[in-house]
């Protein structure tokens, strides 16, 4: 199982709302330093200045957002 891929998914999924460690450790049925190991490599691939997204800690929960970088293109 590709558990980053199911990982990016899951955050595209939850949206605004976000998702906690444990929540994200209770669905991919792993442990907690593996899920920091995924969301710690995730952000490193989002890290690449040819994406437009980010993952981002925000309220105790991680969530996709948009790169403040690019705030200029979204507000046209």
């Amino acid at each position: 199982m590709n558990y980053k891929a199911v990982l990016e998914g899951i955050l595209f999924i939850v949206g605004d709302e976000g998702i906690s460690v444990n929540e994200i450790k209770d669905i991919l049925n792993i442990d907690i330093e593996q899920v920091k190991q995924l969301l710690i490599e995730l952000k490193k691939d989002y890290g690449n200045e040819n994406r437009g997204l980010r993952i981002s800690y925000l309220g105790n929960k991680f969530k996709l957002t948009t790169k403040e970088e690019h705030k200029e293109y979204y507000e046209k």
